[in-house]
């Protein structure tokens, strides 16, 4: 599961072209058609937005097969896959996570029979996990309000500059512990603390802990849901924030004083699941054939700036739109990628680095 250059070096982008509703529902092969429904965990707000335009409405629009959401809690959903009741068929979770899910045995192993051969050949590999499908490629980025740090002056660019408080003075937003992998908490640490991108793994916990107790002080929102970043920068609850790259541009679009800097900026590779015991099983696997084509992907890109899974969706979207997706042949030469496989190590007593980082990280905010 390590993600190297060679395997993301590729683009990610979605456009869904306004096609005639019998046009577009023509070209959708007969074996994604049926009936019932899937039931689909969401994380609300413009990511929902988003998914509800390029996969959700055009899924059920042209396959019959209704679209169910539910909030999305992984605990409580896990729970319920525990005890043969799973409360969603599909979610989305972080690339670091599916290793834990697949040894929980709280997933299906994923049935490609249902992609098309086009959709399939423009999937790079990574995406086609045996246990998970490609979701999406997104970024941790530094985030300010330019109301605070405005264009012609000093603006932060990397984690050295989020971190250096006397430079550039204002409270902090960081991810909390739950969000310590996709939130990007001890990377960022790191490369704040001067630890060179292309050094970074083996990740010294050590060290980050003790630059993140050095930053505590300064930090004004420990934030869980992706909204609350751009929410506490607009607010003016803190001026710099850790965030991820599709809410800052959402932001941004709606008139936000909100920008980003791509540099030391974290590539992350999220999947979408299916449950174990799914009660819609075959129809989740249509939802996953369906959405993995070009025409969604860029459409989901479009929407929220987050990198599609299937390369053909390069193709449907205009110039300036690929150079602002992570993963895209430009950008990727000033990102790092999360290297999965660290996160995933265990010990002799069987937990991994994820477990100690995120125990250590709930004994630092406790203090």
């Amino acid at each position: 599961m390590k993600v190297t250059v060679r395997n993301l070096a590729f683009g990610t982008a979605l456009l869904l072209a306004a096609a005639p509703l019998t046009a577009q529902s023509q070209e959708v092969p007969e074996n994604l058609k049926g009936t019932g429904e899937v039931v689909i965990t969401s994380g609300g707000g413009t990511w929902e937005a988003a998914q509800k335009k390029a996969f959700f409405d055009p899924f059920t629009r042209d396959t019959g097969i209704q679209v169910v959401l539910v909030p999305e809690d992984h605990a409580k959903l896990l729970a319920s896959i525990k005890i043969g009741q799973p409360e969603a068929d599909i979610t989305g979770i972080p690339g670091g996570a599916l290793k834990g899910w697949v040894n929980k045995e709280a997933v299906e192993e994923t049935d490609y029979s249902f992609f098309g051969k086009d959709t399939l050949a423009g999937m790079p590999e990574q995406m086609k996990n045996k246990y998970g499908v490609g979701a999406l490629l997104s970024s941790t980025v530094v985030a300010f309000n330019t109301s605070k740090y405005p264009a012609g002056g000093k603006q932060p660019k990397n984690w050295v500059d989020f971190y250096n408080v006397k430079d550039f003075p204002g409270k902090r937003a960081l991810p909390k512990c739950e969000k310590i992998l996709d939130g990007g908490l001890i990377e960022g640490a790191l490369m704040g603390d001067g630890v060179s991108p292309d050094k970074l793994y083996p990740l010294d916990l050590d060290r980050a802990f003790n630059k993140l107790a050095e930053m505590k002080p300064n930090v004004g929102r420990w934030w869980v849901a992706g909204a609350d970043a751009p929410q506490s920068l607009i607010s003016g609850e803190v001026d710099i924030a850790a965030a991820y790259n599709g809410r800052i541009f959402s932001a941004k679009k709606e008139g936000a004083p909100l920008e980003l800097s791509w540099d030391q900026s974290l590539l992350q590779l999220d999947y979408w699941v299916i449950t174990k015991g799914s009660p819609n099983k075959e129809n989740a696997a249509k939802f996953l054939a369906y959405i993995s084509q070009a025409k969604p992907q860029a459409d989901f890109a479009e929407a929220i700036s987050y990198g599609p899974v299937n390369n053909d969706a390069y193709k449907l979207l205009p110039k300036d739109m690929i150079n602002i997706l992570p993963g895209s042949p430009e950008l990727v030469k000033k990102q790092v990628f999360q290297n999965y496989e660290w996160w995933n190590e265990a010990a002799a007593d069987g937990r991994t680095n994820w477990d100690v980082a995120l125990e250590r990280c709930v004994a630092m905010l406790s203090h």
